[in-house]
């Protein structure tokens, strides 16, 4: 059964939040003129300044406590050639891309999602060290853009899709989407950043970070971090035996390497919402998730004893 009548209606739900607002051309044009790594230095300062939101963002951005500098770059030209070219493609895709589409409906998943976009951008990041040779922007680009597909439906959609999204979470969320729509909003993401010429295997990986059988690295590793942003945030056992479960199976990671994982994480997320700007009531309260994770580290293990034990009996009395 061919998928075209599925990638119509994507097509169409795209078409129509984007005529709520304009594209983001400087962002578009931005990514045109970064392709080759000779890019023109002062091509790209021109094509920034015509969006005076984007220079802010640049400037906010390089002056934040990431790069630590002792003297604040108020100078657009410095602050792009201390960036450097992936920096500023990312900030052109995420930011444009996400501006674009919370301008309207969508608006009241601001803050939600640069909550959970920088935990799976920055868990799949971290995590993706394991999986040498890989590149880590590529991995971080997938995780911090895999769930901008819901921006889109809430802003075509509007508060029927809203309170969709406010009754579900995680997985649970993209198969009530699909029950509803025939899609989910990792299939939107995807069709959405192929009209920007997203690599494929970025496509790939945003489009299947719901689903548990990827085996590519860059999908790998977006799924971890989507599970690993389920753990931070969720406050749910359930999450963080997920969390545990995959990180265990897929990267031989046991539960030291969670813990140091998750305060890592705790504390570069917290770090990159500041430089974002974005506002956060709810704490990462990561000593609550590394007890929950021991808890459940201890139960599985005595579980195991116990099997063990049973199973030895029974060999010994059919001796």
């Amino acid at each position: 059964m061919s998928d075209q009548p599925t990638a119509t209606s994507i097509d169409s739900l795209i078409d129509q939040a984007q005529q709520l607002h304009s594209p983001p051309e400087v962002a578009r044009s931005l990514l045109n003129l970064t392709r080759d790594d000779q890019y023109d230095m002062w091509e790209i300062v021109d094509c920034i300044q015509r969006d005076p939101a984007m220079s802010a963002k640049m400037l906010q951005v390089v002056n934040s406590s990431r790069y630590g500098l002792r003297t604040s770059v108020t100078n657009l030209n410095q602050a792009v050639a201390l960036l450097g070219q992936r920096t500023v493609r990312l900030i052109a895709m995420t930011f444009s891309i996400v501006e674009t589409f919370t301008a309207g409906p969508a608006k009241a998943l601001y803050n939600e999602f640069w909550r959970s976009a920088l935990a799976t951008a920055i868990g799949a990041s971290r995590i993706s060290e394991r999986l040498q040779p890989i590149d880590r922007h590529d991995v971080y680009t997938a995780g911090l853009l895999a769930d901008v597909g819901s921006l889109v439906m809430a802003q075509a959609e509007g508060e029927p899709y809203l309170n969709l999204y406010r009754e579900h979470r995680g997985d649970m969320l993209a198969a009530a989407e699909r029950d509803r729509y025939g899609f989910h909003h990792a299939d939107v993401a995807a069709r959405l950043l192929a009209r920007w010429e997203f690599p494929q295997a970025t496509l790939e990986a945003i489009r299947e970070h719901h689903d548990d059988t990827v085996s590519d690295p860059i999908a790998l590793a977006t799924r971890a971090g989507v599970l690993l942003d389920g753990a931070l945030w969720q406050k749910n056992p359930g999450a963080v035996q997920a969390c545990r479960d995959w990180l265990q199976d897929h990267f031989r990671m046991d539960i030291d390497d969670f813990t140091e994982l998750a305060i890592r994480c705790r504390d570069e997320v917290l770090m990159e919402l500041e430089t974002y700007g974005v506002n956060v009531a709810q704490p990462i309260d990561c000593r609550a998730i590394i007890e929950e994770a021991r808890r459940q580290y201890i139960d599985s293990s005595l579980t195991t004893a116990i099997d063990l034990d049973s199973f030895e009996s029974v060999m010994h009395g059919t001796r």
